[in-house]
């Protein structure tokens, strides 16, 4: 014990000696052989992540943060720091100040350790480090492979545990504050085509399993869909469906609210990687004339752009497009005609999506959804209803939402079903569209059943009068239609205006061809009257 004791005593001498008789540059020559030969007893390396380099958040001290957090619920240690906010799904777990931890990779041992301290000085604020501990002769295995593994890790854990938000353009900037979505529609609840459910989630997933793909073809990682079809058919669910699916932020652009090309470029380059760009009603929102059309955009529309052509054009594929990853531009319309094709070209918009009205494949979804059933006696109505019917999956929701009893439920829906096809079959008749409803039929029209009003216009022929001499000239004429009734039509003093040249026989031509006019959108009106009590029959006859 006291040789112990007089080595020390030695030691703290010689120390002694050389800080107060070596010149500083010796001194600090001799500390670093000194840490050199001690540095070849020892096998470990260590690494340090700060929290902050270079005054930019050091990513693998955010990787490091999180990482380590995964594994702590699992391992035994004296304590866990454990958070909970409103932007992430679950749980977060880290470690304690001067604390540490053991995770092993390939069969080795990695010995993490979490440091905190304050700096010095008038203004202080925390320092955080990690250190990372392992074999020396694993240098190369860990900054080949662990680190990376280490970061690819930390970011999958980052997107699962955040939530979807919304962020919309004002003043042309995104809102600073995103509002969380909770919207609840997933691929297994939204009612669609079911092939073409299938092929839009095996498109969503071979695209986000692609990144190596696109960088090795040198494509932009990007995707683009248009979703087009009738009002009401589904399409911002199925938007919030694909964002639950990929848990992508949500950014809903209003083109009509960008005050110019330069800034839909600086909202594009403000969107987040890995998120989804929507912009809904692009034939509504801004009037960009179909080139293709061969219609001129009225000046008007070409005065109240803000957003050109080109600049959208540019905004989907052009080199600003390039910044950023894994980002999904969808575009929504009711009327993909009144789009110019250059917008709807692969690159720009990759997938067409059709959204029709409810389908029996639709209905059979929304009725194990909500009625948990897969079949019922009363189907084979709803299907023969369903192509006769346009109605949305909305709408169909809504009648099976009434009652959770299924067969009252499908009753509900049939009674539905056939009221509007009755309201579809007696719809008002204009006679300049007489046309599109001359359809054969198979009841029997005859001329003589129809009785005919007989006017001109709404007007009154006593105002077609001459301020001259009249001749002794009046008409009268009479229409028996069926012996029902007379349709009386007296009218005096229809003269011949000498002075002017007016002729009567052109008041009459005039008044005969608008009467044939109605006359045959009355006999289209009966026949499509006629189909609509057929199909009435039908119905009544399967039921």
């Amino acid at each position: 014990m006291n040789s112990v004791w007089a080595l020390l005593a030695s030691i703290a001498l010689i120390r002694t000696t050389l800080s107060n008789y070596l010149p500083e540059k010796l001194r600090l020559y001799i500390s670093a052989q000194f840490e050199e030969w001690t540095r070849r007893f020892n096998t470990d390396e260590t690494m340090v992540f700060k929290d902050y380099q270079s005054s930019k958040m050091n990513q693998l001290f955010q990787a490091a943060n999180l990482y380590p957090g995964e594994s702590l619920p699992t391992i035994s240690i004296p304590r866990v720091t454990v958070e909970k906010t409103e932007n992430v799904r679950n749980l977060t777990f880290s470690m304690e100040k001067n604390t540490e931890m053991i995770d092993v990779y390939e069969n080795i041992p990695m010995k993490w350790k979490y440091f905190s301290e304050y700096s010095q000085g008038m203004s202080k604020h925390e320092i955080r480090w990690y250190e990372l501990s392992f074999h020396k002769e694993y240098k190369s295995l860990v900054t080949k492979c662990y680190l990376p593994y280490i970061l690819e890790r930390a970011n999958k854990i980052k997107e699962r545990n955040r939530v979807v938000q919304l962020h919309t353009a004002a003043h042309d900037f995104w809102t600073p504050k995103p509002v969380i979505i909770q919207h609840p529609m997933t691929f297994e609840t939204l009612a669609m085509d079911g092939n073409l459910k299938k092929e839009l989630v095996e498109d969503l997933d071979r695209f986000m399993n692609s990144k190596e793909y696109y960088q090795q073809i040198g494509k932009v990682w990007k995707r683009g869909y248009l979703l087009y079809g009738p009002p009401g058919t589904g399409k911002s669910s199925l938007i919030a469906a694909m964002a639950n699916h990929l848990n992508f932020d949500i950014y809903n652009l209003n083109l009509s609210a960008v005050s110019s090309d330069f800034v839909l470029q600086n909202l594009l380059l403000s969107t987040a990687n890995r998120s989804i760009l929507v912009i809904e009603d692009i034939d509504c929102s801004i009037k960009f004339q179909n080139r293709e059309s061969g219609i001129e955009q009225p000046i008007k529309y070409q005065q109240q752009n803000k957003v050109t052509l080109s600049g959208l054009l540019n905004f989907f594929d052009g080199i600003l497009s390039c910044c950023g990853e894994g980002k999904i531009l969808v575009a929504t319309t009711n009327y993909k005609d009144r789009i110019d094709p250059a917008l709807l070209r692969a690159g720009r918009m990759d997938m067409h999506i059709y959204l029709t009205y409810c389908t029996f494949s639709a209905f059979k979804q929304l009725a194990l959804r909500y009625l948990e059933i897969s079949d019922h006696s009363l189907f084979h109505h709803i299907q023969k209803l369903l192509p006769k019917v346009k109605v949305s999956p909305a709408e169909v929701a809504g009648e099976l939402m009434k009652t959770r009893d299924p067969k009252a439920s499908i009753e509900g829906l049939i009674k539905h079903l056939e009221e509007k096809l009755i309201a579809d079959g007696n719809s008002e008749v204009s006679p300049k569209h007489h046309s599109s409803l001359s359809q054969t039929s198979n009841c029997q029209v005859h001329e003589s059943s129809i009785s005919l009003p007989l006017a001109c216009n709404g007007a009154s022929m006593d105002n077609v009068k001459s301020s001259g001499p009249k001749p002794d000239v009046s008409v009268k004429s009479k229409l028996t239609a069926d012996g029902e009734g007379d349709n009386n039509f007296e009218k005096t003093d229809l003269v011949r205006d000498r002075s002017s040249g007016h002729n009567i026989l052109q008041v009459i031509e005039d008044m005969e061809k608008e009467l044939l006019s109605y006359k045959e959108a009355i006999m289209a009106l009966q026949k499509k009257l006629c189909r609509t009590l057929n199909k009435l029959a039908e119905i009544k006859a399967t039921i």
